[in-house]
């Protein structure tokens, strides 16, 4: 058996692609859905309504793990085919959206809305099975780095682009559907990729068991998924205020959406360098990066004093949270058994969807001290540091799983 030492560029192209795409639909569906529908004439409050039913749908994609990883689709693998199924359900959920107007046909909008989350489960939770499946560990920083910056390029792109041409054309029915066409259509180049693509074959040792799962109640993976939450609700709690905060410093709009865009780019510029700067750190050095550059940059924020300071600091903020959001995607590799690599790594990511309960935590303490923010973000910075009690055991990966080194696949 020969040992690869890099994915091949036709898999890495596809994963990014898949990446991308995420990034893509979740720009639109987070950022301009619900007030296509107000727009349209659905109340708010059902509006509203329809749109956390149907992203809770994110929460739950771990439940695609077992499917993929046990069952091979009519002989067609345990990944491609339910890659592809998940790419065409969503793009005809986007189709739809785009043919339906939301209060004539609320029922079947909400529908389409509900493929469109279900595909993006479908396909992701198996993407990162197969990402799992052919990286060998040596390799995982480089293409998680990739991937991430995929994500983030996109969302950001994507989340400028499509606010720009809505404020030309308008947002709701009759003048924003361009938009979600696009997104569909976009589709079809992870589409076109991902057929080609050979599976890797699974190892003696390597098939599904249940008893994969067992290895989730191991400490290292414990402590992991502690740490998944943690850093998550103290990164994406300041995230989600910032817009808040800057309004209270005067900013306006049009500065709020550049300062967003750079975290987005910062996110990107994290990601990548995390590979390149991280290469010789180890796990320990690179979680004490990742945990102090994100308690200096959220401090940093009570630093803020005009545009170009703002500037500066949404940058380094966004590059903190991108390095992290990578290595975190790292560890989980790590931590993932092969036996049922998209079940652990979607319960992993699935956990770490918990830092959206930042957010609150965050608004309550803001308001508890009077409705200002420097306190609450010097209290984050303090608890990011305090993270930092966990790096040791963390530090070093998790004990071998069988076959961590299958043939390359070109």
């Amino acid at each position: 058996m020969t040992t690869r030492a890099r994915v091949g560029a036709h898999y890495l192209a596809s994963f990014a692609a898949i990446y991308a795409l995420q990034g893509v639909v979740v720009a639109y569906l987070v950022n301009f859905n619900k007030t296509y529908m107000i727009e349209g004439g659905v109340a708010e409050v059902t509006a509203g309504r329809i749109e956390t039913a149907v992203l809770m749908t994110l929460v739950f994609k771990f439940l695609l793990g077992p499917l993929s990883d046990r069952v091979n689709l009519a002989g067609l693998g345990h990944r491609k085919p339910y890659i592809v199924i998940g790419l065409v359900a969503q793009g005809v959920g986007l189709a739809g959206l785009a043919l339906l107007h939301p209060k004539l046909h609320l029922a079947a909008y909400g529908a389409m809305a509900f493929a469109a989350v279900a595909g993006l489960c479908l396909y992701d939770t198996c993407c990162d099975g197969m990402v799992i499946d052919v990286t060998p560990p040596g390799d995982r920083s480089r293409v998680q780095g990739t991937l991430q910056v995929a994500r983030f390029l996109a969302t950001m792109t994507c989340t400028l682009a499509f606010g720009h041409w809505m404020k030309r054309t308008g947002i709701g029915p009759g003048r924003s559907e361009g938009i979600l066409w696009v997104c569909a259509g976009l589709g079809l180049i992870p589409l076109v990729l991902v057929v080609p693509l050979r599976e890797f074959r699974r190892e003696k040792g390597d098939e599904f068991s249940w008893s994969a799962a067992q290895n989730m109640l191991r400490s290292h993976a414990l402590v992991l998924l502690g740490y998944g939450a943690l850093y998550g609700m103290i990164g994406l709690g300041v995230e989600f205020n910032l817009t808040r905060y800057y309004i209270s410093l005067h900013f306006d709009l049009g500065r709020i959406g550049d300062f967003s865009a750079l975290r987005y780019a910062g996110r990107a510029a994290g990601a990548l360098l995390l590979p390149l700067a991280g290469r010789h750190l180890g796990n320990r050095g690179r979680l004490v990066i990742g945990l102090t550059s994100l308690a200096l940059t959220t401090a940093g924020q009570t630093f803020i004093g005009g545009a170009t300071s703002a500037t500066f600091w949404a940058f380094l903020f966004g590059m903190s949270n991108g390095w992290n959001d990578a290595l975190f995607c790292v560890l989980a590799m790590e931590a993932s058994d092969p036996r049922m690599a998209a079940s652990t790594f979607a319960i992993f990511m699935a956990v770490s969807n918990l830092s959206v309960l930042g957010n609150d935590l965050f608004v309550e303490a803001v308001k508890g001290i009077g409705d200002r923010y420097r306190p609450v973000f010097w209290l984050a910075s303090l608890l990011a540091l305090a993270l930092n009690v966990l790096v040791p055991a963390l530090g070093h990966p998790p004990s071998k799983h069988p076959a961590e080194s299958p043939d390359e696949l070109q």
